[in-house]
């Protein structure tokens, strides 16, 4: 049976007080509330303000001390989002705030006196959609009709207190449009969380105006905005529902615990998203639809369990490694779509120009060159399929990679580290020498090729031509702002389409996905001698050997995935 809106509150609610804990001595904590007020959208600009007060318990800082801060910038957009209007008062009146800029990290504001006990913080932030210049995570504030969506971190001042604290998280809707209302990770409406770390306003997911809901039949929820999503997201998320209590018991969950999936539009990156508390952000845009989104939502919905503040060759890979394979197992994939998936992974690794960048230099170029951001991706998938097949053969068929992520998840779900050691210390138990080796030739960027049946005996590998995915131009070409054209190469796609140097040229596509789709075009508009004018094209270059899979001659679907 179908949980109504309230009562999948309630038990969503009842469910975070377990995870946080709930006992008597803990609602004692202090509280912070915290009231959303969003405004009406002005249709015209696509912009609204928002209205937030906090209430702080004992708020004890020094003239100079960081009391408050916030992310204003988010990677990719033009410009930081604007903040205006900060009141902080104490019970011995107005707090004059000073800003202190940070130069990798949030802003922070600091007061020029003391301030004695509790205080109240007001602020405006102004809703709207900066222009994107370049691939990022879709996390910052923004627009989509009448409604306003962001993540914690873009929304809440961090308040610099100590300690854990009760969080209680109001709304007031009555100046939006008719019909809204207010939801976020932890809830409909206003929620009171109990004691925990402060942070939680940070990792959640806000959302409000005229909304429409799937509630799935466990703890799982779908929210969008009404009539945005240019497709019916009603049956994806019917389906996303049925695969979160599957993976809730593949995972080995006592009690399933809450999910949210939200869907709000993104310009530059869609059908990608982000995943925080219980919740994930899935996005859509052109060429997106609620079929295009299932291997995205597997992949994000196993981060639920899997994550556990690993790097990402750890936390990405087994992500992308189970995103196909558990709706697989679950029904809810055919093999044929399985397939797909584990054959898009393999042409956008096996095909990268940039493949054998070692794992130390990923997160300082992550946003630099999309060839480089998906290799904790596709490269930790294939690293868990080779581990896959290794244990496999070693156990005679009695174990497989399961049996090494499932004693991470119960780590985790105990409040025990999770660590590279620790991970080392299972594969030196599952496969001794062997394991260590793999994982240091992974690190180091070597090649990660699966044995033709690691992915099951349904499959097999072979080896195709296939076309390198390549710009045709200087990839830091589009990481300035303009973004103009350098380094075209002499008979390269970009070329034959008619792009020259010194073009400037703005996209609203997903690199990534580009990279990964063999039928995908790269569409820029293009400013050249005054005029502007599209260009599309493929950006794919010279035929490379590269590995793929496919059905095993008479394999039956019971076979493949025993």
């Amino acid at each position: 049976m179908k949980t109504t809106g309230a009562s999948a509150l309630a038990l969503s609610m009842g469910m975070v007080a377990v995870a946080w804990g709930g006992s008597a001595a803990a609602q004692e904590a202090p509280l912070i509330t915290v009231l959303i007020k969003p405004h009406r959208i002005d249709r015209a600009t696509s912009s609204g303000p928002i209205d937030v007060t906090m209430t702080l318990p004992a708020a004890g800082a020094a003239a100079g001390q960081p009391l408050l801060s916030m992310g204003l910038f988010t990677p990719g957009l033009a410009r930081a989002q604007v903040l205006s209007d900060l009141v902080v008062t104490d019970a011995a009146g107005p707090v004059e705030m000073v800003q202190q800029p940070q130069k990798n990290g949030p802003s922070q504001w600091a007061p020029k006196r003391a301030i004695q006990g509790p205080a109240t913080v007001r602020y405006r932030l102004l809703a709207e959609n900066i222009p994107a210049l370049a691939g990022g995570p879709p996390t910052a504030l923004r627009v989509d009709g009448d409604a306003v969506s962001g993540i914690g971190g873009t929304m809440i001042m961090r308040p610099h207190l100590t300690g854990d604290h009760r969080l209680a998280i109001n709304w007031d809707t009555s100046a939006m449009a008719p019909g809204s209302e207010g939801v976020s990770s932890y809830g409909d409406g206003d929620v009171t969380l109990p004691a925990g770390p402060i942070s939680r306003l940070d990792r959640a997911i806000y959302m409000a105006g005229p909304l429409e809901r799937e509630n799935g039949d466990g703890a799982f929820s779908a929210v969008w905005v009404k009539g945005q999503p240019p497709f019916d997201p009603h049956a994806s998320m019917q389906w996303t529902g049925k695969l979160y209590s599957y993976m809730s018991r593949f995972f080995r969950d006592k009690v399933e615990p809450p999910y949210r999936v939200f869907l709000r539009h993104n310009p530059m990156n869609a059908g990608g998203g982000a995943a925080l508390t219980n919740s994930f952000v899935v996005t859509y845009g052109k060429g997106v639809t609620g079929e295009s989104i299932k291997a995205i939502l597997g992949h994000e919905m196993t981060h639920t369990w899997t994550s556990g503040g690993m790097d990402k060759w750890y936390s990405e890979g087994n992500a992308v490694y189970y995103q196909a394979l558990l709706p697989w197992r679950a029904g809810l994939f055919t093999s044929e779509q399985y397939l797909q998936d584990l054959n898009e992974t393999a042409y956008r690794y096996f095909s990268n120009a940039l493949r054998h960048t070692p794992d130390f230099e990923i997160v300082p170029r992550f946003w630099e060159d999309t060839r480089i951001r998906v290799l904790p991706y596709d490269r930790g998938a294939m690293y868990f399929a080779v581990l896959n097949g290794k244990v496999v053969r070693a156990s005679g068929g009695k174990r497989s990679i399961d049996d090494l992520i499932l004693p991470m998840v119960q780590r985790e779900r105990e409040g025990l580290p999770l660590t590279e050691a620790i991970w080392l210390e299972l594969l030196q138990k599952e496969l001794g020498a062997d394991g260590l080796a793999v994982h240091k030739a992974m690190l180091a960027g070597k090649l990660m090729l699966p044995e033709p049946g690691d992915f099951g005996p349904c499959f097999t590998r072979t080896v195709k031509k296939m076309p390198r995915f390549d710009l045709g131009f200087d990839n830091a070409s589009i990481l300035s702002n303009p973004k103009v054209i350098k380094g075209l190469k002499a008979g390269s796609a970009a070329e034959k389409a008619g792009l020259r140097n010194g073009d400037q040229v703005t996209y609203a596509v997903a690199l990534d996905a580009v990279q990964g789709d063999l039928g995908r075009t790269l569409d820029l508009t293009v400013t050249r001698e005054g005029k502007t004018f599209p260009i599309s094209y493929k950006p794919r270059g010279e035929l490379v050997d590269t590995f793929q899979w496919e059905r095993a001659p008479g394999a039956s679907d019971p076979a493949c995935k025993s």
